[in-house]
């Protein structure tokens, strides 16, 4: 099992710091494409979503874990930003036509389309989304 972390506290240089964190992750441990592809965008949409939405654009602490163990990574990111649980946000209509399509929620659809597992945890500081995706796709 592999265990990294990171403490992301700055707005304006987190998407990079995270790109960056995953990416060493990605090639010590010779993952996919596919699974790069997924950890990359989810991990940058929930990052992107806690700033502009929970921290209204200011500073705030995001605690980006990611585990390697029994053919998956898990990816879990944490905040202290107010209570919120994204999976609540009903599904986006992406069938429906640009002008009868709800605003939002494009972002939360993408990340449960992506990985194959998406959990909410609400913690005494904040939220917690995990994150899971198999390394090989005869375990998902």
């Amino acid at each position: 099992m592999a265990v990294y972390q990171i403490n992301l506290e700055d707005a304006i240089t987190a998407v990079t710091q995270l790109a960056e964190f995953l990416s060493d992750i990605i090639e010590k441990e010779s993952i996919s494409f596919e699974v790069e592809n997924a950890m990359q965008l989810s991990a940058e949409e929930a990052v992107v979503n806690i700033i502009t939405h929970g921290y209204n654009g200011k500073p705030g602490m995001i605690e980006v874990t990611c585990e390697i163990a029994d053919g998956f990574v898990t990816l879990t990111i944490c905040d202290e930003a107010p209570h919120f649980n994204p999976l609540t946000i009903p599904p986006a209509d992406v069938d429906a036509g640009i002008d009868e399509r709800r605003i939002g929620g494009l972002g939360v659809h993408l990340i449960r389309s992506l990985m194959d597992k998406v959990r909410y945890k609400q913690t005494d500081s904040g939220n917690c989304l995990i994150m899971q995706k198999a390394l090989s796709s005869s375990l998902s």
